[in-house]
Parts: structure tokens; C-alpha cells; sequence
């Protein structure tokens, strides 16, 4: 008697097609219990941290502002998103990875006085694929005060006559120095000035104006400041108001 060919089970000749009809389990199966699909962040976040940040040293010079430090996290990450402020304005960011190392930050243009410079790190996970996490619930951070060290000026005046005469000076910076003068006028015609120019360390400036003799009223003011060999200007300092032109 002629059996039968053994037939395969109908699930194996579809299984392209019918994988899950033959008891294969389906996406929300695979999925872990009370995990929703899509917070795959919170998971890679779980138990990441930043475990050291700190500031090796930052200082300040012609309006630059630099610094280093070092960082490290936690064996659940593997890389650090770096986020530097100065003044509680972000000027720059950055990804390191790795388990630890060095940081480096420079910022120009900033001005005379004391700031504040500040860096936030967050603990980051880089998969095979590149794809970057960023832990943002759990970063750490680290400040430190800098001080901007410029060029202070000085100005005496004095009108033992027609003329307004003024002696500038300057300490602190970094010599050769620019001197920089203004002078702000102010009458009942309106306010204007002459505009910051160039001279030496002394200035003398008539008192009145013959072609101002129209004016009600005339005042002058002479300003002064001193620009280092960086760039840097100081404070500015003003002189007295001077009367050149009495009402009637």
C-alpha cells in the first residue's frame, strides 16, 4: 500500500507571510511588562550620571576668557554633553565621549569687571548606531568668578581761562596704551558730540565757540579713556561741566 507524502505543517510554507498567525509573538508581546513602546530614552537614562566635574583653573586676558577642567561618568554612559556659560549665557556647547577626560573653553569680547563662568555637564549614551541620548534630569555643574583685568583711566580738568585744559592717565592692562578723548556739548540748540578721537595725554579745548555765540546757553564736557595693547578699552571717565556761554 502507497503512503502518503508527509505533508509540511501549512505555517512553515507561509512563514514569510504568516509568521504571526503561527504563534510568532507580535511587537507589544516582545514588549517588557508596564513598559510603553517609545521610552526607550528613559531606559538607557536609568542610573546614568555625571560622578565628577570640576575646574582646573580659568582666568581672563584682553578680553578672553579660557579655562580647563576634567569630568567623568558613570559606567551606565558613555559619553558627557558639556554646556559653558559665562554670565548665565551659553556661548558654547559640547559631546566628549568615553567614560572620562579634559575639557577646554574660550570665549573673546567680553568686557571689564568681574563674570561668572559656570559649565553643566549631562551624562550621554552613544549606541552602535551613533544614536545620541542626552540625560537631561541628571546633570551636574560647577562655577567659578573670573576677573577681566583692564586698564583703568584717570582724568584732571581744569578752565583757568578761556580754554578747558585736561590731563589724562592710565594704570593696569597691557601698555602701550591708546588715548582716546570726547567731548559732549550741550546748549539750548540741542546735545551732540565730537566723537571719540586719538590724542596724546593732554587736551585743550576754547571755551567758548565763536560760532556757537548764537547759543542761549553753552555747556562742555570732556571724556575720557585709554585702550591697551589688546584692544581693551577702560573705564571712561568725564570731566566737569563747564559753562562757556553764559545766559543773558
Amino acid at each position: 500500500m502507497s503512503r502518503a507524502p508527509a505533508r509540511a505543517p501549512l505555517c512553515l510554507w507561509l512563514s514569510g507571510l504568516l509568521l504571526a498567525a503561527c504563534g510568532a509573538p507580535s511587537e507589544v508581546e516582545l514588549a517588557p511588562a508596564g513598559e510603553p513602546l517609545g521610552t526607550a530614552e528613559s531606559a538607557l537614562c536609568s542610573g546614568s550620571s555625571v560622578t565628577q566635574l570640576s575646574i582646573g583653573g580659568i582666568s581672563s586676558y584682553g578680553g578672553e576668557i579660557a579655562g580647563s577642567g576634567s569630568w567623568s561618568v558613570s559606567s551606565g554612559a558613555n559619553a558627557v554633553r558639556l554646556d559653558y556659560y559665562v554670565d548665565g549665557v551659553l556661548r558654547s556647547f559640547e559631546d566628549r565621549t568615553g567614560a572620562s577626560g579634559t575639557w577646554y573653553f574660550s570665549s573673546a569680547g567680553h568686557a571689564c569687571g568681574t563674570h561668572s563662568f559656570e559649565i553643566r555637564a549631562y551624562p550621554m549614551v552613544i549606541d552602535s548606531n551613533g544614536n545620541r541620548t542626552v540625560c537631561v534630569e541628571s546633570p551636574r555643574t560647577v562655577s567659578q568668578y573670573v576677573e577681566q583685568t583692564c586698564a583703568t583711566a584717570s582724568l584732571s580738568c581744569s578752565r583757568p581761562s578761556s580754554n578747558i585744559n585736561c590731563t589724562g592717565s592710565g594704570t593696569g592692562g597691557a601698555a602701550p596704551y591708546r588715548y582716546s578723548w570726547n567731548i559732549l556739548y550741550s546748549s539750548d540748540l540741542g546735545n551732540w558730540s565730537s566723537g571719540w578721537f586719538d590724542g596724546g595725554t593732554t587736551l585743550s579745548e576754547y571755551c567758548p565757540r565763536g560760532f556757537y555765540v548764537d547759543a542761549y546757553y553753552w555747556n562742555a564736557q570732556v571724556q575720557f579713556r585709554i585702550i591697551d595693547a589688546t584692544g581693551v578699552s577702560s573705564n571712561v571717565v568725564t570731566a566737569s561741566n563747564y559753562l562757556c556761554v553764559q545766559p543773558p
